[in-house]
């Protein structure tokens, strides 16, 4: 989807209510079966019709339909490779060739998110492009464990920062194989180099071929740091307005982790309270200055804005708000506590924005509707 495409996606959902949206591109359409036996024709069509127009089990915002024309497009992209598949609902399973044993897995979570961003006649192509390069990616590390392609000046040269979406790793997986991660308000941030249109992370057994970890992550931030921002975008007035950056590549978010660096290239000066960031998505960062006139429907906006610009996402990365100010670190200014969305934002910080007598240690009523 263009930039033009989702700013008019985005203004729509600005102007509709929360209860009336719906993923773009989603319509319903169901998949062509033989009448069963002993039933008229006309009747099997019609309960075909209706239990592909139900929702999809694993695929939430999806019909049974659309599940599986995803599903059909997957498998059959697999198999034009040479390889067997199999309908697990939640995954593909990948068999044959190095894909010994219980074989590979092929989620549904980022062929969703592209989905929902495209008309339905697209989707095979779509779906054919993406099994491709991820069968790709896993050929490579499977025929040489370890290899990335690259090493030493060619790999740091091609390394960035890139935070991994904690719902998309294993908590088991990312403490066991990606050690050197650093932690950026509960998020994780790693490592990474770009090829095509998918990222490839690296584990701890990557780093040696970079030189080590420090050297690997010098290389990184000194790239981050030469490419450019892009075009900012201003939504709302006054000191309730948010700016949004972003980009077509995963490191735009990344620089959520140095905010004093991306301050300065902005050219935005931090008051003493400090600002509000937001990484919805990879390829996006938002801001907002913390003033003596923000309100803790500030906060509320900024999580509804982040609901908006996530929803369309191909790679979403988080809902939250994060606080920084100079000489401290980013923390996370919402958190989900058992008793619900809480606001966590530094005492002083605090009583400005919600006031000295409030006692706003949990996010009212008005911001909890907003996430």
């Amino acid at each position: 989807m263009g930039k033009a495409a989702r700013n008019r996606t985005r203004a729509a959902e600005v102007r509709r209510a929360a209860g009336d949206r719906a993923p773009a591109g989603q319509r319903q359409r169901g998949v062509r079966r033989l009448p069963a036996a002993g039933m008229p024709s006309g009747a099997a069509a019609s309960a075909d019709s209706h239990s592909d127009a139900l929702p999809d089990r694993f695929l939430p915002g999806f019909t049974r339909g659309q599940a599986g024309l995803l599903r059909g497009g997957v498998m059959a992209a697999v198999q034009a490779l040479g390889y067997r598949a199999a309908d697990r609902g939640d995954h593909i399973r990948v068999t044959g060739g190095p894909f010994r044993g219980a074989g590979a897995q092929l989620g549904f979570a980022t062929l969703a998110n592209k989905a929902r961003c495209l008309p339905e006649e697209e989707w095979a192509d779509m779906t054919d492009d993406h099994v491709r390069q991820v069968i790709a990616a896993a050929l490579q590390g499977s025929s040489t464990p370890g290899s990335l392609g690259y090493a030493g000046t060619a790999l740091r040269e091609r390394l960035f920062p890139r935070f991994i979406a904690p719902q998309r790793m294993d908590p088991v997986r990312l403490a066991e194989d990606y050690t050197y991660a650093r932690d950026v308000g509960g998020l994780p941030l790693g490592l990474a180099i770009r090829r095509d249109q998918t990222s490839l992370l690296l584990g701890d057994i990557h780093l040696a071929k970079a030189g080590g970890a420090a050297e690997a992550w010098e290389a990184a931030e000194a790239n981050l740091f030469a490419a450019g921002i892009g075009e900012p975008t201003v939504y709302g007035k006054g000191s309730a307005a948010v700016v949004l950056f972003e980009g077509e590549h995963p490191r735009m978010a990344s620089w959520l982790a140095y905010p004093q660096e991306f301050l300065a290239r902005i050219g935005l000066e931090p008051g003493p309270l400090g600002v509000l960031l937001s990484v919805p998505a990879l390829r996006q960062i938002a801001v907002q200055p913390l003033t003596e006139h923000s309100t803790v429907e500030h906060v509320a906006a900024m999580l509804g804005f982040n609901r908006i610009l996530g929803e369309h996402e191909v790679a979403p990365l988080s809902p939250h708000v994060f606080h920084w100010r100079p000489g401290g670190p980013v923390t996370a200014a919402t958190t989900v506590e058992p008793e619900g969305l809480a606001l966590t934002l530094p005492r002083s910080v605090m009583e400005a924005v919600a006031g000295k007598d409030s006692g706003a240690w949990e996010v009212p009523a008005s911001v909890q509707a907003a996430i």
